[in-house]
């Protein structure tokens, strides 16, 4: 018998996810549109609410549990990452970041998930970011994020060096010119670039894999957030992708399998151009686009509450 390796179980549930129900989407598409006569007054957002409530399987959807994750870790491709995402930590524990207050008016949970925070992954530079082993244990981990009850997920990350693992997973996925994914202005972009170039180099025999290519550049967070969408997948969970490093992880699992990112909503397009460019390989509308540039869930729960409204516009339409 052949021993099974720590990224078979993942396969395993990246090609096994349950499929939304088609009925239920056109179902509510039909009735976002009642009033006839080309009146749409759900817009654009009837789609995400159809998506939301063919992957819960019910009539309606339900938005009144939502959960805001933000996953957080440190990449040892910058300096001083372990203590730069402990500040990040920090703010997000006591309050001081926009997306607290965002999700304390959308009333959702805030739970910050730390993926050895203390420990940097790997110089991807010189190698591999984690061991398949402790890829695997970390995607494991970010499965946890269903344990909350929620009945939808605002994923978000605040990690650091998790931009540059991002767009070093999008090149790996992808090809392309390393300042294409890894792209921005000034001294620190070009850095950034030169880091991604260095990285596709270091880990040529692993790009041919969609997780040897998570494994290569994600660390921690990103292989956690690749966790948790598989597990919101199984478990019905809708997800709302906030920036560009949780899209990346989302592109992970679109490249195992398409279908399993059928559970997903682009949240909104952020000002790093790479991000649109992600949505738009995994065939994801952004529900909002508003220009912001942090990844810590905020545009997503911009995006929430936008949901929570049109979901309760879509109620009146029903008579209720």
């Amino acid at each position: 018998m052949t021993e099974r390796r720590p990224f078979d179980d993942v396969r395993d549930l990246a090609g096994s996810v349950p499929g939304r129900d088609t009925d239920l989407y056109a179902d509510i598409m039909t009735r976002a549109d009642c009033l006839g006569h080309d009146l749409c007054p759900l817009g654009s957002l009837a789609a995400p609410l159809a998506r939301i409530a063919s992957i819960q399987g019910q009539s309606s959807p339900n938005v009144t549990r939502p959960l805001v994750a933000v996953f957080t870790g440190s990449h040892a491709t910058v300096a001083d990452a372990s203590a730069r995402v402990a500040d990040r930590v920090a703010a997000l524990s006591s309050g001081r970041a926009a997306v607290r207050g965002a999700a304390q008016q959308a009333g959702a949970a805030f739970k910050v998930y730390e993926f050895g925070n203390d420990h940097p992954s790997d110089d991807f530079r010189q190698g591999p970011s984690l061991s398949e082993r402790d890829c695997a244990g970390a995607i494991a981990f970010g499965m946890e994020v269903v344990a909350e009850g929620a009945d939808v997920i605002v994923l978000g990350n605040a990690g650091y060096g998790s931009a540059t693992a991002a767009a070093a997973i999008a090149r790996g996925l992808y090809g392309g010119a390393a300042d294409y994914w890894a792209g921005g202005q000034g001294d620190k972009a070009a850095v950034r670039i030169d880091t991604v170039a260095a990285g596709a180099q270091a880990n040529a025999e692993l790009l041919s894999d969609p997780l040897g290519v998570l494994r290569a550049f994600g660390g921690r967070d990103l292989a956690g957030t690749v966790g948790a969408i598989l597990a919101c997948a199984h478990q019905h969970i809708p997800v709302i992708l906030d920036g560009y490093v949780v899209c990346a992880a989302a592109a992970v699992v679109h490249a195992l399998n398409p279908d399993a990112v059928a559970h997903c909503i682009a949240g909104h397009a952020t000002a790093e151009p790479a991000q649109r460019a992600l949505l738009d390989r995994m065939d994801l509308d952004p529900v909002l686009d508003l220009d912001i540039n942090i990844g810590d869930g905020t545009g997503g729960v911009f995006a929430l509450g936008l949901l929570q409204s049109a979901n309760s516009g879509l109620s009146s339409l029903d008579g209720g």
